[in-house]
């Protein structure tokens, strides 16, 4: 009997032994960053609320859809120790001294729900990362011309345009890292399917006239980059060079 059971506990342990090297070597093993990674939201089209997961990047805005005004804009680097959330801040449309601020916030979340200690704020999830292919952190770093792309000196810094997508959510927002100046930004819902970018814009701070509108792009890979084609919301073409926020911070 004692060696039966003893066969019992050590295949129990073999199994989540198993189990465990399975879960990492197939990617399907989540850590609270992993699973905290995509889109988030709440409120109502008056008054509404979505943050993004992307990399180490996170990206909030609020905004007022009927009345076609970005309400607030801030984000910057994020990771996850235990159940703090912590935050530095880049960029606050707001108030431009909290830039390099660094926030703690308790959190409690679960796979559709996230809840801080930040303003007692709680969340509805709005996807996980997928399923758009542009998920992810991108820097413009330069233009194409006759299919040839030029690409800029510094685009980095201290000017710095930056589109922070989840699966189904893009924030663009352009800021001063040197002088802590926020400059403009924009954002909604996006689609990749079949070599076509689709923006769904909800707010954007340069033209109201573009909230509601849904820009169409041609999106392809080159060397790693984005290159971004078609018509501005205001008018005029664009070819556009856009490159991993990962690969510039190397």
């Amino acid at each position: 009997m004692r060696t039966a059971k003893k066969f019992v506990a050590a295949s129990i342990i073999l199994l989540s032994a198993t189990m465990l090297l399975t879960a990492f070597s197939t990617g399907s093993f989540k850590t609270p960053a992993a699973t905290l990674t995509g889109a988030w939201g709440y409120g109502t089209p008056g008054n509404r609320t979505v943050m993004i997961f992307s990399g180490n990047v996170f990206s909030v805005a609020g905004y007022d859809i009927p009345g076609k005004k970005m309400i607030s804009s801030y984000g910057g680097t994020w990771k996850v120790e235990g159940n703090k959330l912590l935050r530095k801040i880049e960029w606050n449309s707001t108030d431009s001294t909290q830039v390099g601020n660094e926030w703690s916030h308790d959190m409690q979340m679960t796979n559709t729900k996230l809840s801080t200690s930040q303003s007692n704020e709680k969340w509805e999830r709005l996807d996980d990362g997928g399923p758009g292919e542009l998920a992810g952190v991108w820097v413009i770093t330069g233009n194409y011309t006759n299919d040839k792309v030029s690409k800029r000196a510094s685009p980095f810094y201290p000017r710095r345009t930056m589109k922070v997508l989840s699966g189904k959510y893009f924030h663009w927002i352009a800021y001063n890292v040197a002088s802590k100046q926020f400059l403009n930004a924009g954002g909604g819902a996006y689609t990749t399917a079949n070599g076509k970018y689709t923006e769904n814009i909800e707010f954007f701070t340069k033209t109201a006239e573009s909230v509601g509108k849904s820009l169409v792009f041609d999106y392809s890979f080159v060397d790693g980059d984005w290159r971004h084609r078609g018509q501005k919301s205001t008018g005029g073409a664009m070819d556009e060079c856009w490159t991993k926020r990962e690969m510039l911070e190397k």
